[in-house]
């Protein structure tokens, strides 16, 4: 779906002044989007500013970041890191240096390090935008047209290659457009598919401009080429199918506000979207829970769906109303070293966010190689055993729908919610966040000095209470549910249909 705002993907838990801990980071190509004005000049950064600030960026992952080291070995990150610091021969924009450094940035496998331009950053005067008349749906490495606006291309066609590259090296260097935790990928495909990143990849990797030539497989089998100009402005979608309401059969709940709760009608079913946690949530638990109570729900689907994170506070009292017991959010918060505070790259970091820090936080006891992290009262109490909800706690079935989407605090609930919900099961796809836990907590902006470039630095590693993840993974679903170019185009809910067919 193409759409003019990007989706807020760099989710974390980190406190701001009062405690209240947001969601509301937005994703790297985001931060690359503002309004173009006529007078802006386009001025390139020095070969010696990038290269300066690229070392002062490495040489801060390996004293403090808690990723560094985990999912992709120390030398093999260094060589990755070489290969970017020699790339750079050649003045360079701000977007460009930022593209050229994320190759090596996505080694880390830290969907919470990310990169920004700099504060005040304008985008300089450049011509319209070029979109590709089609968009697609990735999953394995491949790719199919969803909606198109040309009628030589159809619903379902697979892409095989465009101008003679394979469609799998195209979305390969569209992985590099954006950190994701560990090896997932549902992430990235989710990311290729719904926020143009398939479209990114071929305008800032391969500058096409179009015509295209494009290498399809028909849903027959056939294989053609076409020719495909870009995308016009006053071009309409092609498309003959009917779009399908999901939701005709339930009634909605009031008084829920911003977390839609519906009752599936003549049933003992009832469903509630999450969004990312913020503290007004949990009233709305509260009401939600107690409709739920009343109405003697016995199969509650709890939609965890682009669930990129939030307060992890909230995220708690969530699954107050769910867990079988007195319960725990997370494991452990841990650092590199004993205070993150007192690094050799303060001046760099966000003092404010400093300041949060240590009102929230207090350093604790070497456990191995990490350093406990302990909250002080001002944050609240962190680690569990936390209490069950004194009213309405939901006995039922539960069913958890998940995608490459459900990230950070998010992640980190379903996680919990797996291991301390013996009637649990969960449909979909491959969480985004790694099911044994995120770098995050808190998320700090570290200012390269050199170029402005800001580059969003987790000080925390977060340890889950999976009981047992798969290393680097996400977590994965009991009934994985795929959609196909069809639903996209129809707004099929397969992940919905699969719960019902297991309700009946």
């Amino acid at each position: 779906m193409r759409t003019t705002s990007k989706p807020i993907f760099k989710i974390v838990i980190y406190a701001l002044a009062a405690f209240t801990i947001t969601s509301c980071h937005t994703s790297p190509n985001q931060k690359h989007v503002n309004a173009p004005k006529t007078d802006v000049v386009l001025q390139k950064l020095s070969v010696k500013n990038m290269q300066d600030d690229l070392f002062i960026l490495w040489s801060a992952i390996k004293e403090l970041h808690p990723g560094y080291g985990i999912y992709t070995p120390a030398d093999s990150l260094k060589k990755a890191y070489d290969k970017a610091y020699s790339s750079i021969k050649a003045p360079l924009t701000e977007s460009e240096f930022i593209a050229q450094v994320y190759p090596f940035l996505c080694q880390l496998r830290c969907g919470h390090t990310q990169l920004e331009h700099s504060a005040g950053y304008q985008a300089p005067k450049v011509p319209a935008a070029v979109h590709l008349p089609f968009e697609v749906l990735v999953r394995h490495h491949r790719a199919w047209i969803t909606t198109h606006q040309i009628e030589k291309l159809n619903t379902g066609d697979e892409i095989i290659r465009i101008n003679n590259v394979p469609v799998s090296e195209i979305i390969d260097h569209g992985y590099d457009l954006y950190c994701g935790d560990g090896y997932n990928e549902t992430f990235k495909e989710l990311f290729l598919s719904e926020y143009d990143g398939f479209e990114d990849a071929c305008n800032k990797y391969y500058h096409w401009k179009g015509p295209y030539q494009i290498t399809l497989r028909t849903k027959q089998g056939v294989l053609k080429t076409i020719s495909a100009n870009q995308a016009s402005s006053d071009a309409s979608t092609q498309t003959n199918t009917k779009e399908i309401d999901n939701y005709a059969d339930w009634t909605l709940a009031k008084n829920t506000g911003r977390l839609p709760l519906r009752f599936l009608n003549n049933s003992s079913t009832a469903l509630l979207t999450t969004l990312p946690f913020e503290y007004q949530d949990t009233t709305i638990y509260k009401e939600a829970f107690r409709q739920i109570h009343q109405k003697g729900v016995k199969n509650l689907v709890i939609d965890m769906r682009h669930n990129t994170g939030g307060d992890i506070r909230v995220a708690a009292r969530l699954l107050s109303y769910l867990a079988d017991s007195p319960f725990s959010i997370v494991k452990d918060a841990k650092s590199k070293i004993p205070n993150p505070a007192l690094n050799h790259f303060a001046k760099y970091f966000d003092t404010a966010r400093t300041t949060n820090f240590n009102l929230g936080y207090k350093p604790g006891n070497k456990e191995g190689s990490w350093y406990h992290i302990e909250t002080k009262p001002a944050f609240g109490k962190l680690y569990g055993p936390l209490p069950l909800a004194k009213t309405a706690h939901f006995d039922g079935k539960v069913f958890v729908l998940i995608d490459g989407a459900t990230f950070s605090s998010g992640a980190l609930f379903t996680a919990a919610l797996k291991a301390q919900c013996r009637n649990v099961k969960f449909v979909g796809r491959e969480t985004a966040g790694a099911e044994e836990g995120p770098n995050g907590m808190v998320i700090q902006k570290l200012t390269l000095p050199n170029t402005k470039i800001v580059v969003d630095f987790p000080w925390m590693r977060v340890v889950s209470v999976a009981k047992n993840p798969i290393f680097g993974r996400g977590m994965m679903p009991d009934y994985q549910a795929d959609y196909q170019p069809e639903d996209i185009v129809s707004k099929k809910d397969p992940d919905l249909q699969k719960v019902l067919s297991l309700i009946k």
